[in-house]
């Protein structure tokens, strides 16, 4: 359907496989990211002084570097602690850690505001009264009342995170080419849009 790529593999085929794997690191991306985003951002909120100081502080540190900077900062640490090791062992976790470390930041500010809101309601102030734990306020009665807007980012973020990983993987520090993704694919295409194959790098591209 989409002609052949550099090595006579089916296009479509490997768009396919490519479009599952790039899906796969943004899924698992925008949940680490969520995950470390919601924890802390109910941290800042519940406990506030020094506590939501010191987060948001680092997440203001955090929010004047690109997204894709800090995945390439991170990458590289990987690359360098993991020298002489195959980087198709550990490239997939990499993306997912480059990329959720990333994009945590918008998370905590959204869950700390909400929770800032929350935790001086009737029915919080009502669990401190019968003696229940922090944690099991925080989860329990907090976390579900304040969890809705962070879906909105979430799926937003989800395209963000796949756009990510295809610029990790296009500039050669995220999959290698032997783990094929729309990134690697376009990056392969690249090589030979010049040479009249447009093809190789069109089709995944109209697909990112």
């Amino acid at each position: 359907m989409f002609g052949t790529d550099d090595q006579g593999r089916d296009l479509y085929s490997a768009i396919l496989y490519g479009l599952r794997v790039s899906l796969a690191i943004g899924a698992g991306g925008v949940v680490l990211a969520a995950l470390i985003g919601i924890t802390l951002g109910l941290m800042a909120g519940y406990f506030g002084g020094r506590v939501d100081a010191l987060i948001m502080r680092i997440a203001d540190v955090q929010l004047t570097f690109p997204a894709i900077l800090i995945a390439l900062l991170i990458n590289g640490i990987v690359q360098a602690l993991t020298k002489g090791t195959s980087r198709e062992a550990w490239a997939f976790g990499v993306l997912i850690l480059s990329i959720g470390l990333s994009f945590w930041v918008q998370y905590a500010r959204t869950i700390r505001g909400s929770t800032l809101i929350e935790k001086n309601k009737d029915y919080i102030h009502a669990a401190r009264l019968i003696g229940q734990p922090t944690l099991v306020i925080m989860l329990r009665h907090l976390l579900p009342n304040v969890i809705g807007p962070t879906l909105v980012i979430l799926s937003i973020n989800m395209g963000l995170a796949i756009i990510t990983e295809a610029t990790l993987s296009f500039l050669g520090v995220g999959l290698p080419p032997t783990q094929p993704s729309l990134g690697t694919l376009i990056s392969i295409g690249n090589k030979y849009l010049f040479s009249g194959d447009w093809w190789i790098v069109t089709f995944p591209g109209v697909t990112l």
